[in-house]
This record gives C-alpha cells, structure tokens and sequence, in this order.
C-alpha cells in the first residue's frame, strides 16, 4: 500500500488501528470487530503489520473483547472504525488510543494519508481562529429536576427550550436560559435516574460546552499541545453535531460541539 508523500513536516512513525471487514475500507463497528489491521505510516508511505486477532490476545475465555483490544492495540495511536460509542472511545483515551469514526467508509489508503497529514500540521506560532467560536451551556446535575425547573423558571424567569429523557441511560435532561432560542448560553440541567441523596457542589459541576468551528483540526492542534482529551471528536448518534470532550489544567470538562450548517 502506498500514499504519496506528504510534504510538511513529519512526527515519528504513526501506528494506525483499522477495523475492516473486507480490508479495503474503514468499514466495521468497534464493538462487532474480531480483529484489526495494523499500519506503520509516515509520509512516503504505510508498511502493513498484519492483523491482530482479539481471540489470539484473549487472558483467559470470561475476558470482556474491549479489554483485550485496549491491550492488544496499546502501542497504537490512532484506531479507525466505521463507528463507536462514546464510553469504549473515553476507555480507548484512557490508554492513549484516538479512536475515530471519522473517516468511516473511507479507503484505507485514503484514510491513512488523512490521518498521518492531519496530525503532522504544523500549529507553531499560529493563533487559534476562534472567530465563530462561542459558549453554549454549562452542565448540571440536580437531584430533582422539577424541583430545579421550578426554582430557574420560577425564580430567575428562565424557560425551557428543550427537555427530554433518556431511558437507555437513565437520566432525564432540560436545558433552560433566557430568549425563545439557544442564541444566548444556557443550562443544561441532568437529572441521574439511579442516584441517590444530594450531590456535593464540586460534584454536581458536569461541563461547559463551547461551539467550535473545524473541530477535527482543532483536537489535533489540541492534542499536540498535550491538552487531555478523554473524548476524540465523533458523531453524535441522534442529530449532525460533531462532540468532543477535553480537559482544562484543573481537570473542568470542556465538550466541544461543531454543529451542521444548518443546525
């Protein structure tokens, strides 16, 4: 396999994870793959290194897979699947694995050389365009979300712009602020089906969420800086947000959301 040579400046050889089933395209789910091929990339080109199978790294049969293809792909930097969600993505971050769906569908040569080029650009020097950036809304959790619906609306005259539950996990949701639209910054209020008592102020602070433009460009430019991103960017399942997550120097969540344009 070869990819033509990227003229910029180059980082060490980049090992790259591709989960495909007919070894042409990033075409398989993290979570349905039994095995993964792996690249060594630089800019003249990718050196395949075979294909590592989760049954052939498995500690003992009762291991979960997803364990075993954090270990068995933990020399890896980057994983290319067709889709992922977001906690075994947060799992893969946790041992330095970007995983991306990205560039589902893509060539695997194609999506090698998208790769290796968008994590050899240079950033020196050069400030961040953050004309179009903007807050969204700082995150919540409450213990009784009526109790605070009632406190935000009735109290500070806020509205809810948007409410919703979430039973497959388990929460329910509201955002509120002030306006007939989410033009201003809001809150987003997350009530937590199984927990119980009332939270600690330090607890209780989940994020705040910045609009962004370019946010794949951004992470890498991020990641280079060494800025903590327990979430690489990825699909929303439900609307055409692109979402990541990545933490300041006291560990506060940032989520970081490009919407489509017509969002």
């Amino acid at each position: 396999m070869s990819i033509d040579k990227i003229e910029r400046p180059q980082t060490a050889t980049l090992r790259i994870a591709v989960a495909s089933r007919d070894d042409m395209r990033v075409d398989q789910h993290f979570g349905h793959a039994d095995s993964f091929l792996v690249f060594d990339v630089i800019g003249d080109g990718a050196t395949p290194l075979g294909r590592r199978v989760i049954a052939e790294h498995a500690q003992g049969e009762d291991e979960d897979p997803r364990q075993t293809a954090m270990r068995m792909l933990a020399d890896c930097s980057v994983l290319l699947v067709a889709k992922i969600g977001p906690n075994p993505q947060a799992q893969l971050a946790t041992v330095g694995i970007e995983a991306s769906d990205m560039l589902a569908g893509k060539p695997i040569e194609t999506a090698l050389a998208m790769t290796f080029a968008a994590k050899n650009v240079d950033h020196s020097g050069v400030p961040v365009d953050a004309s179009q950036f903007r807050l969204l809304h700082a995150m919540l959790r409450v213990t009784d979300l009526e109790r605070s619906l009632a406190f935000y609306i009735g109290q500070l005259g806020m509205r809810v712009l948007e409410q919703r539950d979430h039973k497959k996990n388990q929460f329910s949701q509201a955002y509120v602020g002030y306006g007939d639209g989410f033009e201003q910054m809001t809150l987003e209020l997350v009530a937590n089906w199984a927990h119980e008592g009332p939270y600690v102020a330090g607890d209780s602070f989940g994020h705040v969420a910045i609009a962004v433009t370019g946010i794949t460009a951004l992470c890498d430019r991020l990641a280079a800086a060494g800025v903590k991103m327990p979430r690489p960017p990825r699909a929303q399942r439900h609307g055409d947000s692109i979402v990541a997550f990545i933490e300041d120097p006291d560990g506060h969540q940032i989520e970081l959301v490009q919407r489509s344009p017509a969002a």
